[in-house]
């Protein structure tokens, strides 16, 4: 035998010792996969079979008062559709017909064009349980869930609610109350698990492992009929006044409830992205300003309570010498001796600038300090500003006397309507609401909100003694001519120059200002209403601002019960309705007209948008029991229907229903005059030619 010859037993050996190589290489592997990397690969396999989503939480509603909805989450889904899983055409075709409506032939070309493409068929879409049900049977649609934040009631309150948005990378973007109440609404995410397999179409479901928490519904004391109201006098007020900005503040003062916060710029509507940032800013609460001459009731209250004036007390108001100063009245307003009535409602400054030199700079600080001035009030809205009120230690030679009449000072609207209604309720001060209760998913009540009384600021007896004088105001005074016949009224004007960072007072420039309450007897409601550079000619606050309040006042009057002897001061919760009751059917996301039938069938009333789309919102909501012929409103989003081609007859409606009607058909319509509709031109039934609707309205109808 030939040595280094491949004999048969030497083959044998090379091929064993390769097997046994080649056994330990794959034991090696084996031990470095089962065990060392054995986390690894465990992650990496769960990644492929088990699929987790975030489950997002639904948001809590924004309602007003009375249960209206302003901010709601609407469920809306995402349907698409994988060409590679299809098998059955014909039963896709027929399942797609039904939900989607369209002749089932349609949808078998479209099938069949398809391919192995995935194509979306609804970007965003309302569907029932039944038809989610429906198409859930199909493993080639794929129907994801999209929560969308709508606003029934559009622009109105706009800055005061803010927005909700979340892009498609999770982004959120919130602004006002919607940011301001976010702990409250955003609820918490859970999660799920969809457990997949490799095999071509199957799917062996989705585990919730950690359910999604509802937002809390949150009712706000907002009346969205007063914020109509003012935000529909404010834009003509600042037009017409040519000023910059303005706002006006509701709030009642027995409460501190904030009933309405409108302000300028408007945002008119959601649909179309808002250039202006500033409409997104509520200046009620946002912007401090040098109040003028309205701050003389608060100096007031501080000399009366403080025992240095009293009703006789009169000054020589003819010098306006103060030392190194002076100090002038408003052109045209000259006075000799007078006293504290004719100087509070002929607003004089001099008379309040000596007047105050008989109590001390800490006596005129601490009570200013009491009625909530430099001092933020807790109100739940991003960005509330504290204003200015300076320290006596901080004051100059001539600070107590430019104080006393409105400058050196700045105050937020907020600020003065709560200090008005200390007056208006016979002393206490009372902290802001915004928010009245808090209810879960189930609409059970989990939190209401107190009325909070701060501290008493004016002893009764000041507070009427205000309160005479400030009638005197309305009755004779420089706000003598917006009286309302049967209506006592109590304010005070104030018109203050403007200062400019860096520049001082710039001469043209005025904020004016009006801050009152009514019915004087019997107070219901603090009104402050606030223009920003009005022109020349409206620079005075009893040409522009007072106007504008007496305007707001007489819409309330006539379009509302709050100055009626029907008040609205609480939410009715109705009473439990026993075992016989009816359960509130479903009727989300339905058309309004299947919504109607569906609770008519139940043996409930309805009420609300019967003529939009699907519905949005339904009070009382699905699953409760209530009494047979209970009314259940519906709040739906509009229907988007073509232009008329005719005139509709809007004779004999209100201003707010005349515009709910031009939204909904889409009509431009010019309004002329307040109260309900005289005449329309072009008249009812006629030809539309493009041009705008033109309606008189008359106080009376």
């Amino acid at each position: 035998m030939t040595p280094g010859r491949w004999t048969p037993d030497r083959r044998f050996a090379a091929v064993r010792f390769l097997a046994v190589a080649v056994g330990l290489v794959l034991a090696a592997r084996m031990v470095q996969v089962q065990l060392v990397q054995h986390a690894q690969w465990r992650d990496e396999a769960r990644g492929q079979w088990l699929k987790t989503r975030v489950v997002p939480a639904p948001r809590g509603s924004i309602l007003d008062r009375e249960g209206r909805p302003l901010a709601l989450t609407v469920s809306s889904y995402r349907v698409g559709l994988s060409g590679t899983l299809v098998e059955d055409r014909g039963a896709l075709a027929a399942a797609l017909s039904d939900v989607f409506g369209g002749d089932p032939r349609h949808h078998q070309r479209m099938l069949e064009r398809l391919g192995d493409r995935y194509r979306v068929l609804s970007a965003q879409t309302h569907l029932d349980h039944a038809r989610r049900e429906r198409l859930a049977r199909f493993p080639e649609v794929n129907v994801q869930e999209q929560l969308g934040r709508v606003y029934p009631l559009d622009g109105v309150g706009a800055s005061l609610l803010g927005f909700y948005r979340v892009d498609p990378d999770s982004t959120r973007h919130l602004t006002g109350l919607e940011l301001g109440l976010d702990d409250l609404l955003a609820g918490q995410p859970g999660q799920a698990r969809r457990v997949q397999s490799a095999r071509r179409g199957e799917d062996h479901g989705e585990v919730v492992v950690e359910p999604a928490r509802h937002g809390r519904d949150v009712i706000l004391t907002l009346d969205a009929d007063l914020q109509e109201i003012c935000e529909s006098r404010l834009a003509p007020a600042v037009q017409r006044t040519g000023s910059a900005s303005g706002s006006i503040l509701v709030i009642a003062p027995d409460t501190g409830d904030i009933l309405a916060a409108a302000s300028w710029p408007l945002v008119a509507t959601r649909e179309r992205p808002v250039a202006a940032a500033a409409a997104w800013v509520n200046r009620n609460l946002t912007v401090p300003y040098e109040p003028g001459s309205v701050f003389k009731i608060f100096t007031a209250a501080a000399l009366l309570q403080c025992g240095a004036v009293d009703t006789t007390t009169v000054f020589d108001c003819r010098d306006g010498r103060f030392g190194g100063f002076e100090i002038g009245e408003a052109a045209g307003h000259e006075f000799g001796r007078i006293g504290f009535h004719a100087a509070l409602a002929l607003s004089s400054n001099r008379w309040f600038a000596r007047a105050v030199a008989n109590i001390s700079p800490r006596e005129h600080f601490r009570t200013l300090l009491d009625l909530g001035f430099g001092r933020g009030t807790g109100v739940p809205y991003p960005n509330e500003q504290d204003g200015t009120l300076q320290v006596p230690a901080g004051w100059s030679a001539r600070s107590q006397e430019t104080i006393a009449i409105g400058q050196e000072v700045a105050v937020t609207p907020l600020q003065l309507a709560l200090a008005v209604g200390a007056v208006a309720n016979g002393g206490t001060l009372l902290a802001p609401r915004l928010v009245d209760t808090i209810r879960d998913e189930r609409g059970r009540v989990v939190e209401r909100r107190p009325v909070r009384p701060l501290r008493r600021v004016l002893e009764p007896d000041v507070a009427a003694i205000l309160g005479e004088a400030m009638e005197n105001v309305v009755e004779w005074g420089t706000a003598r001519g917006i009286r309302l016949d049967g209506l006592a009224m109590a304010g005070k004007t104030g018109t203050a120059q403007k200062a400019r960072p860096g520049e001082g007072y710039v001469p043209g420039l005025y904020i004016a200002t009006f801050a009152g309450y009514l019915p004087a007897d019997d107070p219901r409601l603090v009104i402050v209403t606030v223009l920003d550079e009005p022109d020349w000619e409206h620079h005075y606050a009893s040409t522009s601002a007072a106007p504008l309040f007496a305007a707001i006042v007489d819409d309330i009057r006539r379009t509302t019960d709050w100055l009626s002897d029907r008040r609205r001061d609480h939410i009715t919760v109705p009473a439990p309705v026993g075992e016989d009751g009816v359960i509130v059917p479903d009727v989300l996301y339905l058309d309004a007209a299947r919504a109607a039938q569906r609770l008519r069938l139940a043996g409930l009333e309805v009420t609300g948008g019967l003529e939009g789309g699907p519905v949005l919102a339904q009070v009382p909501e699905a699953g409760g029991r209530v009494a047979p012929g209970t009314p259940v409103t519906l709040t739906t989003r509009p229907a988007r229907a073509t232009e008329p081609s005719h005139a509709p007859d809007l004779i004999g409606l209100s201003n707010r229903q005349v515009r709910a009607i031009a939204a909904s058909l889409g009509l431009e319509v010019m309004l002329e005059g307040t109260g309900y509709v005289e005449r329309q031109d072009p008249a009812p039934g006629t030809p539309l030619s493009g041009a705008p609707i033109t309606v008189s309205l008359e106080a009376a109808w």
